[in-house]
């Protein structure tokens, strides 16, 4: 119990971290991985995400990639779940993963002095896996468990159809944690043909921090990832949707109260534009108590307990999301209250002291990012993902102190159009 309590109280608070240098390296079998040293406390973290996650997975089977991502860290070889899991905490270990829209992805941390035995036990995950019976029904009564749970919450739900008419004809329409049906008609086959078709090296992104020196790094990594697949017919890049829905969808739901998402087209992560657009949502709706929104429609008028608006990066396909829940009959008000403000910053922009506070927020709020090792490589592989170069935490400041009131506002300008927002509303009686 000591053990653990000092594992998470070290990977958790380390703080001897706040600027770092990442590197660029590769293993003698080509793997590209990130790399910051850092010898505060004596933890390793390794982020690793496969490019593709949920939009891999065949019709009819949703929910096949978050199946894995539940079943793979249940055992091993020879190890069964039990064993697994008393090996992994024997090690002062942890491993799990998770699956987007996206990207099929994995978190390992470990004490540094036990490396070599976690990275062979990580090792044995990806040579091994064990899909057993039982662990698959287990894995499955859980995963319906979740659905029935999250379809009855009028948020999740209000998401889920979100999704699935705003990206109409697109994979990213369908619920990454799959349906009922399709959840009862994943089994073997459909596990291990994700598996060995969609967690290979071609579509690795890969990232490292913490206590551990580059040789031992290239070693472990490759010896851990080298064996994977070098690629499969299967991958194929992710599409661009063309056009997006827009207007307001009804879903009829009896609830005291609405839920509703919002969005519209966003900004590509590494567009010359993001961060400036990224700075007219923080003022719109990504700023909290300070935003446009919430003082507006939440502060002045009562009408939401909450409102906030933010950037997602979907692969192809990034969005700018938003949401609120109000009374039903305020459903209406509400929504033509948030395209008044998106017309407002359209025509108007924002002010000095507006940009002044956001880039004051901005280049504040990055150090949180930088709090331990498993933050750091979590970042690193984010950065990734996003397509930016490793001189980005380098230019990341200068980029937000360039931006100018003139720029920021032409990107308000062209971002904001509230004749492109879409709005899916969860509940009854809206008149």
């Amino acid at each position: 119990m000591r053990k653990i309590l000092f594992f998470f109280v070290i990977a958790f608070f380390s703080s001897d971290v706040f600027g770092f240098e990442p590197i660029e390296l590769r293993t003698k079998k080509g793997i590209k991985f990130w790399y910051v040293k850092d010898t505060s406390v004596p933890i390793i973290s390794l982020d690793f995400g496969f490019v593709g996650g949920a939009f891999y997975d065949l019709d009819g089977k949703e929910g096949t990639s978050t199946f894995l991502a539940s079943i793979l860290d249940e055992g091993a070889g020879d190890l069964n779940s039990v064993n697994f899991q008393k090996t992994m905490n024997s090690l002062g270990m942890k491993l799990r993963f998770s699956s987007t829209k996206d990207l099929f992805s994995g978190k390992f941390q470990t004490v540094s002095e036990n490396k070599e035995k976690s990275f062979d036990l990580l090792k044995l995950v990806f040579l091994k896996p064990r899909f057993d019976k039982n662990e698959i029904e287990k894995i499955r009564n859980q995963l319906i468990a979740s659905y029935k749970i999250n379809n009855s919450n009028i948020s999740d739900t209000a998401s889920t159809e979100f999704y699935n008419n705003f990206f109409k004809g697109h994979k990213f329409s369908r619920n990454d944690d799959g349906n009922l049906d399709s959840l009862r008609k994943v089994n073997f086959d459909e596990l291990n043909f994700f598996f060995k078709n969609f967690v290979t090296r071609k579509n690795l992104i890969l990232s490292i921090s913490g206590d551990i020196d580059q040789d031992d790094a290239i070693k472990l990594i490759d010896d851990s990832f080298g064996l994977l697949p070098e690629s499969s017919e299967n991958i194929k890049e992710i599409p661009k949707k063309d056009t997006f829905e827009s207007g307001i969808k009804f879903v009829e739901k009896k609830t005291p109260q609405s839920a509703v998402v919002f969005g519209q087209r966003g900004l590509p992560r590494k567009s010359e534009d993001f961060f400036a657009a990224r700075i007219c949502n923080y003022v719109m709706g990504g700023g909290g108590f300070q935003s446009r929104l919430y003082k507006n429609i939440r502060e002045r008028r009562g009408l939401t307990y909450s409102i906030y608006s933010y950037f997602i990066s979907h692969r192809n396909n990034d969005i700018l999301l938003g949401g609120f829940q109000t009374k039903n009959e305020s459903v209406n008000e509400t929504i033509k209250l948030v395209k008044s403000e998106w017309k407002k910053m359209s025509i108007n922009g924002i002010s000095q002291e507006e940009l002044n506070e956001a880039k004051t927020y901005y280049k504040g709020s990055f150090t949180r990012n930088y709090a331990s090792t498993s933050t750091i490589s979590s970042l690193l592989n984010a950065v990734q993902l996003y397509g930016l170069s490793i001189d980005y935490f380098e230019k990341r400041n200068k980029v937000i102190d360039n931006l100018t009131l003139e720029k920021v506002n032409r990107v308000a300008r062209e971002i904001f159009q509230s004749e492109n927002l879409f709005f899916l509303v969860v509940g009854n009686d809206f008149d």
